[in-house]
């Protein structure tokens, strides 16, 4: 059977960009759960002025990027492409956050 290719920006790059192994079940469901929360929130609420969406949105992109290697790829292929730089750091807190869940 042949193997399925990736899109060339979804291949793992070589600069630390190791996959991490899955979270439990439960914590995935957890993550996703919050994160979805998160997103719905900050843009339903996000033209009020005190509840910034600026804060809300990425917080929750970033839980559902830990519940789903699928979006972690989706969302790498988007930051890398605009700031490289920021993608490091991104990667240095999610495997943090996947070390404290694990």
């Amino acid at each position: 059977m042949p193997q399925t290719e990736r899109h060339p920006e979804l291949q793992a790059h070589p600069v630390g960009d190791e996959e991490l192994p899955p979270l439990r079940v439960g914590v995935r469901i957890l993550l996703f759960a919050l994160g979805s929360f998160l997103v719905l929130f900050g843009l339903i609420f996000g033209p009020l002025p005190l509840i910034p969406a600026i804060v809300l949105v990425p917080v929750g992109v970033a839980l559902l990027s830990l519940a789903s290697n699928r979006l972690n790829l989706r969302l790498r292929a988007f930051i890398m492409r605009r700031w490289p730089n920021a993608w490091h750091r991104i990667q240095g807190v999610r495997a943090w956050l996947h070390r404290r869940l694990s």
